[in-house]
């Protein structure tokens, strides 16, 4: 069952080892506060192990400088946590696009991305490019 917090939520996919995140409307730095808390909390028996987060944001706002800061914070944590993929489902939306592939880049992970129009996208790319 997805945990909710304001225009966010997050759940695991049953029988792999990836994070599902969606919002929905405009967020803000508190509740990606939480869901950065959040998914950790939900990937952290998978730290030894590769385990990826997908970020379905289709039917998001985009964010603000700030907003667009903590994201970086995000990545940078959950790379240390030990996540291996983020991939990004954006609908048709060329700006969330370029804004999660601007995030990415400014964390200097390196984390390999992924960018698609659906979840199912997505989860596809997961199981057969990044084996997760």
């Amino acid at each position: 069952m997805a945990k909710k917090n304001g225009a966010q939520s997050v759940e695991t996919i049953p029988g792999r080892k990836i994070v599902l995140s969606a919002g929905v409307g405009k967020t803000n730095v508190d509740e990606l506060k939480w869901l950065t808390d959040t998914v950790l909390s939900s990937a952290k028996l998978w730290k030894a192990s590769a385990w990826a987060y997908i970020a379905d944001c289709s039917k998001m706002e985009p964010v603000s400088p700030a907003e667009g800061g903590e994201l970086v914070t995000m990545t940078k944590k959950f790379v240390e946590a030990g996540c291996k993929a983020f991939a990004f489902a954006e609908g048709k939306s060329v700006l969330l696009k370029v804004q999660a592939q601007k995030n990415t880049q400014r964390s200097q992970t390196g984390v390999v991305e992924g960018h698609f129009e659906t979840v199912e996208q997505a989860l596809e790319w997961l199981k057969t490019e990044v084996k997760i």
